[in-house]
């Protein structure tokens, strides 16, 4: 991978981009005014573009750049703020001063909805294999405006964990979250949004083995919650109860940590 700047840059944007590709272990590049479609073709490989306000990934497996934005988050902060309901909410049973660790984290819409429950008080993480994606949305949750001080408040809470969740799940002490929680539909995700489609070439598809939840059940204090497409086995599997939704290709399951305990 390099790093580049945007076509329209100076000495700051430089810096920032040399700084930035420190950061990643990759190599800085001057942008010599070329387009990035050429770039990309004489060098190969992908390319990471600094600009003024926005960090762009071009992939060389993708047509279209990989950046930060909200997704799907904005419309369902509202609907939430509205009708005070969203499903992942529902069943996550998330309230003020609680803590999520979400174990998929993509482009956080789940867990900026579940920092603007849960406040300030409370806390979320959010676990990302790949090094690129975490970089781009750490940096896109600290700085981008969405016109409502609510929402930028939760995506400003919302900590960026780089690593592998399985392994970020063996270092944690029992019962450091109230909830865990695993969104794997990446792939028919990207098939239904257009918004994640620049995913595809960068997102790490990582498995969610018996011993990963096992892990997650050892963390969490009250619930594992797991979201996945309504046939999958992968519910019975792992022991979770579902929650299911008749107008929806995906259902929830939980793991009720407090009800097990009590069998």
């Amino acid at each position: 991978m390099y790093i580049t700047t945007a076509l329209k840059h100076n000495e700051k944007l430089v810096e920032e981009a040399k700084t930035i590709s420190l950061d990643l272990d990759a190599l800085y590049i001057d942008r010599e005014d070329k387009p990035i479609e050429v770039m990309i073709e004489e060098l190969g490989d992908d390319i990471f573009v600094v600009g003024k306000k926005k960090l762009f990934y071009y992939s060389i497996h993708s047509t279209e750049p990989f950046f930060f934005h909200p997704n799907s988050a904005m419309f369902r902060f509202k609907r939430l703020q509205k009708d005070g309901y969203d499903p992942f909410i529902e069943v996550s049973q998330l309230q003020e001063g609680m803590s999520l660790l979400d174990c998929t984290l993509g482009l956080g819409s789940d867990a900026i909805i579940a920092q603007s429950v849960v406040g300030s008080s409370g806390k979320v993480a959010g676990i990302e294999g790949s090094r690129s994606i975490a970089y781009i949305v750490k940096e896109g949750l600290k700085h981008w405006d969405s016109g409502n001080n609510l929402f930028n408040q939760a995506m400003r809470s919302v900590q960026v964990i780089h690593g592998n969740h399985f392994e970020v799940l063996r270092r944690l002490e029992d019962a450091s979250y109230d909830v865990v929680y695993f969104d794997p539909m990446f792939e028919a995700d990207l098939e239904t949004s257009q918004g994640l489609t620049p995913l595809k070439s960068l997102a790490l598809y990582q498995p969610i083995t018996v011993e990963t939840i096992k892990e997650a059940k050892r963390v969490a204090r009250q619930r594992v919650v797991f979201k996945d497409h309504w046939k999958s086995d992968r519910f019975a599997k792992f022991g979770f109860d579902v929650i299911k939704r008749r107008t929806s290709k995906f259902h929830f399951g939980y793991y009720d940590i407090n009800s097990q305990m009590n069998k």
